[in-house]
């Protein structure tokens, strides 16, 4: 683990906030992204996500609870499929391929997976497409996908910009990204950073809000069209019901953030729609698209 020299989004200096599980949080001083002032390397990561990870305190035992992922990943894809209706999609972080397996009712489904563990389990178990590597590492050149996902995944990215660049090269012009992370300026955040329960270093690494999201996707290529909260904010107490998580949602005060965008040809300049809404927590309008022919 080496120290992060500056801001992994802008190259801005670092402002040290304090020290969580042995590793320095940081944020910069020019675009506000909060982050693990370390780098980690391909191994440590590698280490990290083996497969004690899946059977740890932060899933428990997820291989057993494949049938409720693959549920969840069902009401995901449904919403995808009314944006798009037919493709290619490919999912960044398929983790075991749950989502994948429930999002092939719709697409021709491809996965990236970082933990061989995981990824094995998606090819040999799901008998998915799924490779095992960074999406980073150009396993995909010269394909092209009609919708890109990235669920719970970015937090998690050694270098979320030149992740986003690969993961752009790879999409049509016109395609649909969708991505979700827990939001840094967030209702349970703001009621303290070090103890927020998504402040959970090596795992997570980079803890974004809509404006540095909105930075990362407009350095990569890509137009923010809406911004959703969903009202997952809580592990135990009366939010973590399903009516207390259904009442956030309707509120807008969720813990994760998922924003839709599409890919463009251009990079941009200037504040967004997902920008704007940091302030207003409010759901803003999805242009539908369609896919390549």
């Amino acid at each position: 683990m080496n120290e992060r020299s500056e801001c992994a989004l802008c190259t801005g200096a670092l402002e040290h906030l304090f020290e969580k599980d042995g590793y320095p949080i940081c944020r910069c001083r020019s675009c506000g992204l909060v982050q693990v002032g370390a780098v980690l390397s391909r191994d440590e990561l590698e280490r990290i996500y083996g497969e004690e990870y899946f059977s740890s305190e932060v899933f428990h035992d997820y291989v057993a609870e494949g049938d409720i992922r693959v549920e969840a990943g069902r009401a995901a894809a449904r919403t995808l499929a009314r944006l798009v209706p037919a493709g290619r999609l490919l999912d960044v972080g398929c983790a075991a391929g749950f989502f994948l397996e429930a999002a092939s009712a719709h697409y021709e489904v491809t996965g990236v997976e970082l933990s061989p563990f995981a990824s094995s389990y998606a090819r040999k178990t799901l008998g998915l497409r799924v490779f095992t590597g960074d999406v980073t590492d150009g396993m995909l050149d010269g394909e092209q996908f009609d919708v890109v996902t990235a669920w719970n995944t970015i937090e998690h990215m050694a270098d979320p910009l030149r992740a986003f660049a690969a993961i752009a090269r790879v999409m049509r012009p016109g395609a649909l990204l969708a991505l979700s992370t827990g939001d840094v300026t967030g209702p349970l955040a703001r009621l303290g950073l070090r103890t927020w329960n998504l402040m959970a270093p090596p795992y997570h690494l980079f803890f974004f809000s809509p404006k540095t999201i909105d930075l990362l996707l407009a350095k990569t290529g890509f137009e923010p069209r809406r911004l959703v909260y969903d009202g997952v904010i809580a592990a135990r107490g009366p939010l973590a019901s399903e009516a207390g998580r259904l009442a956030a949602a309707v509120a807008g005060v969720g813990n994760v953030m998922t924003v839709y965008a599409v890919r463009t040809t251009a990079l941009r300049t200037g504040s967004s729609v997902v920008g704007r809404a940091a302030a207003r927590y409010r759901p803003l309008r999805l242009v539908r698209v369609s896919p390549g022919r």
